[in-house]
């Protein structure tokens, strides 16, 4: 053990007495946290190119709901998912898989026939706190779809007619003047005519099943949303930094890699390594305490990064302490071995630096480092769970505002541990390979 703890030793005081090294280590990672968090300024992600996967609960049993449900599967906008309850939709939300849940309220039907005696369609948005900016995008696509239920409504005669009984009721209750009743009346009167001529034309001839209503041209707002977030004071994130705290830490993680693959790359075209060798100590040994030195290194980064994030000024919390070491540990393991496997595939100093930034610029960017994920087409955001960048996130965000539980912290861990092994172990072969 004392051979290994040595050469961690070694390797540590090599990387503080480089202060580049040390820059991009420890304090460059700080500065990628600020500059997201400010950017960010507590408004959230905001929404892009990629569809805005959403959840649909339709609680309402009537044809108008079931109508707009169909309108916004469809629509091009987002990615929508039928699911079977508000819980299960506040649930998805909260484990960031869908922006917001849409929940049809069972009455929304009903509130149809409300829209000329003042009232309108009401809709129950769930928004996850971290991307408010979409829930106001997709607030105005609610609206764009119910000025299309609106329109179905005018050719639907029956319907209207109803609509139209219960308007001139409430005008009749209303402090509106005679001339004042009397001009609505005839409006109510004049779309009644309307929606049966309508009607009429539409059965002289053959309209695709498929057809799409287009608004009529209404210039008032028939539909209100009610925003509420998913999470509780305890859940969500106290402020911007919140959100940007995972990117910080993993730039970090990032550095560490960089800088330890290149180092061995270093030793080993400098026959360091091989003077090692020769010594009364085995391979394993050697590579143990290389990686014991990048794994202590990820350590301190998170826990500097982590330390001053407590401080009120980013008003970072933690859910869980328990989760959040178990993060920090299997989160460095799964670094140190993607640190071997890019040290172990390369045999030059320089062909180690130039792969270690290849990998680090592509992994991030696909990793949600650069560009938030929800903001790449599909086909990348599928690409990203390659990436130990959006799985160490995902880990972070899950001990820090998520609060995830044990089992939906599980996956992001074993696939962190996974890669720990995995690297660690072509990493060694890839060495023992090379001295051949």
């Amino acid at each position: 053990m004392k051979p290994i703890v040595a050469i961690a030793i070694k390797d540590l005081k090599l990387l503080v007495r480089d202060r580049t090294s040390a820059f991009f280590v420890f304090i460059f990672p700080l500065f990628v946290a600020l500059f997201f968090g400010i950017i960010f300024g507590g408004a959230g992600r905001s929404g892009g190119a990629g569809k805005m996967p959403v959840a649909i609960v339709n609680e309402s049993k009537g044809p108008r709901a079931a109508a707009l449900v169909r309108d916004l599967e469809r629509d091009g906008a987002v990615t929508a998912t039928r699911l079977d309850s508000r819980a299960e939709g506040e649930n998805q939300v909260r484990l960031g898989r869908v922006v917001a849940c849409i929940v049809v309220p069972e009455s929304f039907d009903a509130s149809v026939l409300q829209l000329f005696t003042g009232g309108g369609l009401t809709l129950h948005l769930i928004v996850d706190p971290s991307r408010s900016a979409d829930a106001g995008l997709l607030e105005g696509k609610l609206n764009e779809l119910a000025f299309r239920q609106l329109g179905s409504m005018m050719q639907d005669p029956k319907l209207m007619k109803q609509a139209s009984v219960l308007g001139r009721a409430a005008l009749l209750a209303s402090g509106l003047s005679k001339d004042e009743r009397e001009a609505l009346s005839t409006i109510y009167g004049g779309l009644e005519r309307f929606s049966s001529a309508t009607a009429a034309r539409e059965a002289n001839q053959e309209t695709p099943k498929d057809a799409v209503d287009e608004p009529q041209g209404f210039a008032w707002r028939p539909l209100r949303v009610e925003v509420s977030p998913v999470l509780d004071e305890r859940k969500r994130p106290r402020s911007s930094f919140e959100i940007s705290f995972g990117q910080g830490v993993v730039w970090g993680l990032m550095s560490c890699v960089t800088g330890f693959g290149a180092s061995i790359a270093e030793e080993r075209s400098r026959g360091t390594l091989l003077r090692l060798r020769t010594a009364p100590i085995r391979r394993r040994q050697i590579l143990l305490g290389k990686a014991l030195a990048a794994f202590i290194a990820c350590m301190l980064v998170q826990g500097m990064l982590l330390g001053l994030g407590l401080l009120p000024v980013f008003g970072i919390g933690v859910s869980s302490i328990p989760m959040m070491l178990a993060t920090t540990v299997i989160t460095s393991i799964g670094f140190c071995g993607l640190m071997m496997m890019l040290a172990g595939l390369t045999k030059t100093e320089g062909g180690a630096q130039g792969l270690g930034r290849a990998a680090v610029l592509v992994l991030a960017m696909i990793g949600g480092g650069t560009i938030p994920i929800f903001l790449m087409p599909s086909w990348l955001q599928t690409m990203s769970k390659i990436s130990p960048f959006s799985w160490a996130a995902i880990a972070i965000d899950g001990y820090t505002w998520r609060a995830f539980t044990i089992a939906e912290m599980a996956l992001p861990l074993t696939v962190l541990a996974g890669i720990g092994l995995i690297g660690f172990v072509v990493g060694t072969l890839s060495m023992r390979w090379q001295e051949r």
